[in-house]
């Protein structure tokens, strides 16, 4: 059975949201937009991929319905998050078609379980005597 689900990619920069962070005058929010609305097990999949540090640069990222929000020097994101989303990005999207798989998976097993005590069911009705 295929899978219905499309991989959830960066498609722009909304440079017109963009605004200095609360935390440090230094840095901006930057938002990328999103193609589409990642479900909750996708943010939480993406998540987890950033919870580990790379480098020094490394900077708070989030989830914010379709977009990603970047605290960081503006210049940062070019030079050393873009390169890290792609990865957190394509982590969450095999996490997430990987637990699609096994939900159909298990789905399948299911129906066919199903199937096969309803096909005895059927087999127990035509023996069954009510004289």
């Amino acid at each position: 059975m295929e899978i219905d689900f499309v991989e959830i990619k960066i498609v722009s920069l909304e440079d017109e949201l963009t605004v200095e962070s609360p935390n440090n005058p230094k840095l901006r929010y930057l938002y990328l937009k999103l193609s589409q609305t990642p479900p909750p097990l996708w943010t939480k999949y993406f998540t987890e991929s950033r919870r580990v540090a790379r480098h020094p640069h490394w900077r708070n990222i989030w989830i914010d319905r379709k977009f990603i929000i970047v605290e960081c020097i503006p210049e940062e994101l070019e030079t050393h998050h873009l390169k890290d989303l792609k990865q957190d990005l394509a982590h969450a999207n095999a996490n997430y078609r990987k637990y699609l798989e096994m939900q159909v998976s298990t789905d399948v097993r299911s129906q066919q379980t199903q199937s096969i005590e309803r096909e005895r069911l059927r087999e127990m009705k035509n023996r069954l005597n009510f004289d």
